[in-house]
């Protein structure tokens, strides 16, 4: 075979271009801290890194979950405690009304301020949290409950497709890990009608109204047992925050994990990738020099 001079150029810039490239990939390296820009540099370890920004995206979202959720909680937890207060003051009404030392005129008196009570508390049943009614439930567009003027209606404010009431349902379930659900709180029917708050409010109203010793005392108990009912529910509200703040913490484990992992796929060792660069620039320069060399030679021989 018969090496010529237009070979042995070519072969030489071929070369040269070929050096040049992987010292313009150092120097690229070094400029952008990362060993992995393209698909093409490493397949494998791309789409490693595709799939670690995708699980770190996820909690972000989780953690918005979170803070929506506490949000929501802290909120109940709020209209818990003035819920308990309003009981109690129920309470207090009935005990000293049903003594012997009240009248007829002090009952009518506390009639006024437990129909007021029942006013306040329908308004914490419909509290708003971020435009929707916090006890909606699954209809949080709609105020969930009512203080109707008939004392036989029911406090619920929704009807079905046939226009009957139907009481506050269901509730806006959160996903706060992977595969990990939370209701962040209750619904209407939960706090107000299962814990017979409002309910024995109103008995108490009309017992106070009818001058009624026996109505007075039995819805006296039954404000007992709601009092104890909005306690366990405060206690429930209670372990979900602690919830949301276990699984922040979890989501924070995670992403620093997460984030270590996809560095090491696709960052580099910055020294070492200078120390590279500096090899590859060296040896570029000593090609060049070689092939200027062996060019000139060849020049000299045609000549």
């Amino acid at each position: 075979m018969r090496i010529t001079n237009q070979l042995i150029s070519r072969q030489s810039i071929s070369r040269l271009q070929t050096s040049l490239q992987s010292v313009d990939k150092a120097r690229e390296d070094v400029t952008t801290g990362r060993r992995i820009r393209r698909m093409s540099d490493d397949p494998s370890s791309a789409s490693e890194v595709v799939r670690s920004s995708s699980s770190l995206r996820a909690l972000d979202q989780f953690r918005r979950n979170i803070k929506m959720g506490q949000g929501r909680s802290g909120a109940e937890e709020v209209v818990l405690d003035q819920l308990t207060n309003t009981v109690s003051r129920g309470i207090d009404l009935a005990i000293g009304q049903s003594s012997s030392t009240a009248s007829t005129q002090t009952r009518l008196i506390a009639k006024a301020e437990i129909d007021q009570l029942i006013d306040y508390t329908v308004g914490l049943a419909n509290t708003k949290f971020g435009g929707d009614h916090l006890f909606g439930g699954t209809r949080g567009n709609q105020a969930p409950l009512r203080n109707p003027s008939v004392v036989t209606d029911p406090f619920t404010n929704l009807v079905d497709a046939f226009a009957q009431p139907v009481n506050p349902s269901g509730s806006i379930e959160l996903e706060i890990s992977d595969g990990i659900f939370i209701n962040p709180n209750h619904n209407a029917t939960e706090v107000f009608l299962d814990t017979n708050a409002l309910q024995a409010m109103r008995d108490l109203s009309i017992a106070l109204g009818n001058n009624n010793v026996p109505g007075i005392t039995a819805a006296l108990n039954t404000l007992q047992g709601a009092h104890n009912s909005v306690q366990t529910l405060i206690g429930t509200q209670g372990s979900r925050g602690s919830q949301f703040v276990v699984t922040g913490n979890q989501l924070d484990t995670q992403e620093l994990s997460l984030t270590t992992y996809r560095s090491d796929l696709r960052d580099l060792e910055i020294e070492k990738a200078m120390i590279e660069l500096a090899g590859r620039q060296t040896g570029y320069q000593a090609a060049m020099t070689a092939t200027a060399r062996v060019l000139g030679l060849s020049l000299a021989n045609y000549l």
